[in-house]
């Protein structure tokens, strides 16, 4: 191809030169020849440019070098050789300076494409690196902007070129939001490199704000000159966060309650918190750069080594309870999670352990699982003196080193009941002290001062005082001296509202001292105590109560079947021919059915007294009247025991406002208790004085007498003085719980004394004295006028026996009865009888005495009198007989003279009740 350009251009050189031919003829014949050979050389090079050279000239000999259209070469004139000759010389120029105008074009080619190449690198270099980058020219004038500066400014780097920087890169002091200078002026002023400022802004084109940091620099040229500035810059929000971050994590390490420590892989200390040197007592500077066996206490170092061939896989170590060890030596509970610390390319580097003191936990968990097991303990134990003993065993020497406890005894006094050392050695001193220590309210011991204010004392610091003030002893002194005590915590030991002892805590070996959060320990191990105590107590109640209600049993058997025997004996004896004995065997069956009457009330008694459903009936009476009727009540128990009875009735008169039944009730249960346990012939003496406002009533008597122990419980329920087979004269012992509780009921008291077994007894009864009235008639229920009639009476109860004894009682005083033993026979009964009055009992099987009583309501029997009986005879009963139209209520036994009297107001011409 670059031949025939060359020879082209020689055709074109030389029809150039024909058609110049009129201008020149034949003057410059060889220039345009001269042209395609330098074009020749310029487009192909050396030998295309030849090739024209050749052709040219033979071109021109032919038809440009006179003669034409002749070879003129061949003739070698000397015109042909000067004209070739220059034509060589002319052509040989051309082409060393077409080669070497060449070359030289090929250079600044090569340079001006290696130049492209390296501004091509440095844009692709500067668009990829992760800064920002601005180029400005020496007239601040943007010449580059790579794509981060773009994003960080808002403007496209198209835009952005050619403008002055200052529009561009706009920035402001962060605190106080001034503009600052721009770097690139200083560059271009001092020929140095300029850093941005701490707290700089970027403000972007949409006003976004970016803090930024870094330089600007000149741009050189090769002499030194200033070419332009560049400038580099980085957003370092995440950098600023990340050292934010990275100052908190610090500040929390150092602030942090647990110690942490840093370890390199071989156990080295790198870093040490605050908490740290609190913990185990080493400075900063004294652990860093040591091992970590510093802190491993002996006998761990199995230990040490596993937590290190675990740490160098990686492996993290998860919260476990162990022992470290402190700079003064003492042994501290740690809970400890060690984690690996590892490099960028996840190789573990280090260690963090992380350490919490959890001494405290320990303590209060080794206090719960002691405070379960003395609860567990102390429930097991029964007796008052054991139980109080075991709990000063278990508090030493977990707690204490040496332990008190103090009761109040039923005297109101103070007294020791337990105590316990360490020290065997010192147990024995301590029980001298016990012996020797004064105990009384007026102390001014911590102890007492517990058990006087129901609050716990705490004595932090015992002074050397202490010691003088307590002991009134050389003797004692010396001992307190050895015991040595320097801490005290005193709790009450409390039931409910009422302090009855304290527990004391002293500490003196263990060199402990008692603090706030010992108090709340103290007081569990009292709480518990006390209950164990009150149990104790509760125990032996339900014990004792469960031992009375046996011998109550036993009792009440006993007395109901003394009376039973008489009967028995009585029935048995009445069945035989023996008329003359009936009247005396009718009396013995009189008299011991009202004895059981009379058990059967007292029992009663008893229970509406402690239900308080006893209602006294109050009126003004006299005491010697009322004394002398009740004395009249025991007078055969008296005669019957061949006793000496002594009455003196203050003859003064001692007005009472009471009940006088129930006050003779009193007097008579304490005339028969002296009666019973009064051997045969002796004195029983009944006295009545005034005193002070209260009319004293005293029964003395020279019977069996009280022991000392008896004497506070004697009033209480079922107690007896002496139960044993040859000396029991009877009763269920409710008689002196009767009186005492009737008399307080009436505002007075009953009290008793003893000289002792064999010394007889004295009960003393005080009621208060009330202004003297006069003692109004009462209007006596007026008793029938006419005589007693005959009447229809239908008798009702399941119990045969007690029917038919019944129904004969009432033919014996001429009254026609008729019989029924269930309900419905009841009800046909009275169909067909028409009775005037009916005897029904309550509890009948089936249809009860409650339902007939309805039923014969109903049905048209309003006339005839209903008269209840039954074994029940509370105020409940009496209102519901009432209720169902009842118009009488008898109490099993019935009184036969009490029915009597009913039945005489009863009319027989209509059946209707008078």
């Amino acid at each position: 191809m670059p031949f025939l350009v060359a020879a082209l251009s020689v055709v074109v050189a030389a029809v150039v030169r024909l058609l110049l031919d009129p201008l020149f003829e034949d003057r410059f014949l060889l220039p345009t020849f001269f042209a395609a050979v330098a074009f020749s050389a310029w487009y192909g090079g050396l030998g295309p440019a030849l090739f024209a050279a050749f052709v040219g000239y033979v071109a021109a000999d032919y038809f440009v070098i006179p003669p034409r259209h002749a070879v003129t070469i061949v003739h070698w004139d000397a015109a042909a050789l000067n004209t070739f000759a220059a034509f060589l010389v002319v052509t040989a120029t051309i082409l060393v300076l077409s080669e070497v105008l060449t070359k030289a074009t090929r250079r600044a080619q090569d340079v001006a494409r290696r130049a492209d190449e390296q501004r091509e690198l440095l844009n692709v270099t500067l668009a990829s690196i992760g800064d920002a980058v601005i180029a400005t020219d020496a007239e601040e004038r943007i010449t580059f902007m790579n794509g981060v500066a773009a994003a960080l400014t808002g403007w496209d780097a198209a835009a952005a070129r050619g403008l002055e920087i200052s529009k561009v890169f706009r920035i402001i002091n962060e605190t106080t939001r001034q503009a600052v200078d721009n770097p690139c002026s200083k560059v271009l002023r001092t020929r140095a490199i300029v850093g941005l400022a701490n707290h700089t802004l970027l403000l972007s084109k949409d006003g976004a704000e970016h803090p930024i940091d870094d330089s600007a620099a000149p741009i050189l040229d090769a002499a030194g000159g200033v070419l332009g500035v560049v400038l580099v810059f980085r957003d370092v929000t995440e950098q600023r966060r990340a050292a934010q971050t990275l100052q908190n994590l610090a500040a929390i390490v150092e602030q942090s309650d647990d110690a942490i420590i840093s370890t390199s892989t071989e156990g080295t200390i790198t870093s040490w918190n605050l908490a740290a040197e609190k913990l185990y007592g080493f400075t900063a500077a004294e652990a860093i750069g040591q091992h970590v066996d510093i802190i491993t206490p002996a006998g761990h170092a199995e230990e040490l080594a596993e937590i290190m061939r675990r740490l160098t896989v990686g492996e993290r170590l998860g919260l476990s309870d162990t022992l470290r060890r402190r700079k003064n030596g003492t042994i501290v509970d740690v809970s400890l999670r060690i984690s690996p610390i590892r490099n960028s390319e996840g190789h573990v580097i280090g260690a963090s352990r992380v350490a919490r003191d959890i001494t405290k936990r320990k303590r209060e968990e080794q206090s719960i699982a002691f405070l379960a097991q003395a609860g567990h303990t102390l429930a097991a134990l029964t007796n008052r003196t054991s139980a109080l003993q075991q709990v000063a065993r278990l508090t030493v020497p977990f707690f204490a080193d040496w332990c008190l406890v103090y009761c109040i005894n039923q005297q109101g006094a103070i007294e020791l009941v337990a105590h316990a050392h360490c020290d065997a050695e010192k147990e024995r001193i301590l029980q001298d002290v016990v012996e020797m220590l004064p105990l009384d309210w007026e102390s001014a011991a911590s102890s007492v001062q517990a058990l006087r204010t129901g609050k716990t004392q705490l004595v932090a610091q015992i002074p050397d005082t202490v010691i003088t003030d307590l002991a009134r002893t050389e003797e004692l002194r010396a001992n307190l001296r050895k015991l040595n005590p320097r801490s005290l915590i005193s709790a009450p030991l409390q039931i409910g509202d009422r302090t009855i002892g304290a527990i004391t805590f002293v500490t003196s070996e263990s060199h402990r001292e008692y603090i706030l959060r010992d108090v709340s320990f103290a007081e569990s191990i009292a709480n518990r105590a006390a209950t164990a105590l009150d149990n104790a107590n509760l125990l032996l109640s339900v014990q004792d109560a469960v031992r009375q209600r046996d011998e109550f049993l036993a009792m009440l058997a006993h007395e109901l079947r003394n009376p039973l025997s008489a009967i028995r004996y009585a029935t048995a004896l009445a069945q035989m021919p023996s008329p003359e004995s009936r009247p005396e065997l009718l009396d013995i069956i009189e008299r011991q059915v009202g004895n059981l009457a009379h058990l059967i009330d007292d029992l009663l008694d008893v229970s509406r007294i402690s239900q308080n459903k006893i209602t006294l009936k109050m009126d003004h009476a006299d005491a010697g009247t009322i004394a002398s009727r009740a004395l009249e009540t025991a007078r055969s128990l008296l005669e019957q025991k061949h006793h000496e009875v002594v009455v003196d009735i203050a003859d003064t008169p001692m007005p009472l406002y009471v009940d006088s039944v129930r006050t003779e009730q009193v007097i008579a249960n304490l005339l028969t208790n002296a009666a019973k346990y009064t051997p045969d012939g002796g004195r029983v003496t009944l006295r009545t004085f005034p005193e002070n406002g209260w009319a004293i009533i005293k029964v003395t008597d020279t019977g069996i007498g009280l022991a000392p122990e008896l004497l506070p419980r004697i009033f209480d329920l079922f107690a007896q003085a002496d139960r044993s087979l040859d000396r029991s004269e009877g009763g269920l012992g409710i008689g002196l719980t009767l009186a005492r509780r009737l008399a307080e009921m009436h505002g007075g008291t009953v009290s008793v004394t003893s000289a002792g077994l064999g010394q007889g007894s004295e009960f003393t009864v005080r009621l208060p004295l009330s202004e003297p009235n006069v003692v109004e008639a009462q209007n006596k229920p007026q008793t029938a006028s006419h005589a007693p009639t005959a009447l229809r009476i239908l008798v009702v109860d399941d119990n045969r026996d007690t029917t038919r004894a019944a129904a004969l009682l009432l033919k014996s005083r001429g009254h026609d009865v008729r019989e029924a033993y269930d309900g419905p026979s009841a009800v046909n009964a009275a169909k067909d009888f028409h009775p005037h009055a009916v005897l029904l009992d309550l509890g009948l099987p089936g249809m009860s005495g409650f339902d007939v009583a309805s039923t014969l309501r109903a049905e048209g029997f309003t006339n005839e009198t209903l008269i209840a009986v039954s074994g029940y005879g509370q105020a409940e009963d009496r209102r519901r007989t009432q209720e169902v139209g009842f118009d009488f209520h008898l109490v099993k036994p019935v009184n036969h003279a009490e029915l009597a009297t009913i039945l005489s107001g009863v009319r027989a011409d209509n059946g209707s009740a008078s």
